[in-house]
């Protein structure tokens, strides 16, 4: 049996100065070589934290600090077999974050990150819609978008409340 790889993707979104999220996408050569848009997304070792990996993965794509960024929640956890023993298919565990980058995103560096990579876009969310071709990663980012909203609705009863108390 071939070794299961442990692979975990991260949707990481900050709140711009309009109060509304914008999300991280990263621009690569997929293995076709076609570019595609994804969110930041990388394997971890197996001596590796899930959750330390998941914050160190996404600094080294991004060059975030990883003491800018906090995990909001575990998302989603799937499992990709090879069954049909393709040459570019691997058995793996992809576990999916939610992270919210808390710094300056005019720091997010733009540059080439690694051959491959680039970080490209910090979109709004219907944007995603459009840049994203894998329906089930649209139907993820729709889901962390609701749980950000509801967040967001949550703090905003919080302050009120909080401010009526000062009053």
């Amino acid at each position: 049996m071939w070794e299961i790889i442990q692979s975990a993707w991260w949707i990481v979104y900050y709140i711009n100065k309009d109060n509304q999220p914008r999300y991280l996408l990263i621009k690569r050569h997929a293995l076709s070589w076609k570019i595609e848009r994804v969110a930041p997304k990388g394997k971890i070792q197996s001596w590796e934290d899930v959750s330390k990996a998941a914050l160190r993965e996404v600094s080294e794509e991004t060059w975030i600090p990883i003491n800018q960024m906090k995990i909001k929640q575990k998302i989603w956890t799937t499992q990709l077999r090879n069954t049909d023993n393709q040459k570019w298919q691997m058995d793996k565990d992809v576990t999916y974050f939610l992270i919210e980058y808390f710094g300056d995103p005019d720091n997010v560096n733009i540059d080439n990150i690694e051959w491959y990579i680039w970080v490209y876009k910090r979109a709004s969310f219907d944007e995603i819609l459009w840049l994203i071709y894998y329906q089930d990663i649209r139907e993820l980012m729709r889901q962390c978008h609701m749980i950000i909203k509801e967040d967001k609705k949550k703090f905003d009863i919080k302050k009120q409340f909080m401010q009526k108390l000062d009053l």
